[in-house]
């Protein structure tokens, strides 16, 4: 007779919620790379542009193409805000996500510690029940004798 688990059909389903957490986590964390990204190139892209024109503002523009660079700086302003509220969402999003991975993998380790104490009584009963038998056979030659 072999070790069975009883709750072998539990631990299951929780390493299956387990695998379901680390897929949503996974998700999560590539759409917060996504939008931190898009800000960081919207942030850069502003920078060069602010640069560009303090350069070219040395040099001489005309009134209409630095009006033209204001509403440009203006509208990435803008597109700026929306990327951050969006990025913070994504993060707390994120942190949602592992923390309930992180209780799912908690559960899961639960289980895999009750299966191993449960493995090893099992193993100590059996190790009790070969010494009883092999006690009773010693028992038994003895009287034969």
């Amino acid at each position: 007779m072999s070790f069975r688990y009883s709750l072998i059909k539990v631990l299951e389903v929780k390493e299956y919620e387990k695998r379901n957490a680390e897929h949503i986590y996974s998700e999560a964390v590539q759409h917060f790379e996504e939008t931190a990204t898009k800000l960081y190139e919207i942030l850069r892209r502003k920078e060069e542009l602010i640069k560009k024109s303090e350069k070219d503002l040395i040099t001489g523009l005309s009134v209409h193409y630095i009006q033209q660079r204001e509403k440009t700086i203006s509208y990435l302003e803008k597109e700026i805000e929306k990327l951050q509220i969006l990025t913070d969402k994504s993060r707390r999003n994120m942190a949602d996500k592992e923390k309930y991975l992180f209780t799912k993998a908690i559960d899961v380790k639960k289980y895999e510690k009750m299966k191993e104490l449960e493995k090893k009584k099992y193993e100590d009963n059996v190790k009790v029940t070969e010494q009883a038998f092999l006690d009773e056979i010693s028992v038994q030659q003895y009287v034969r004798k």
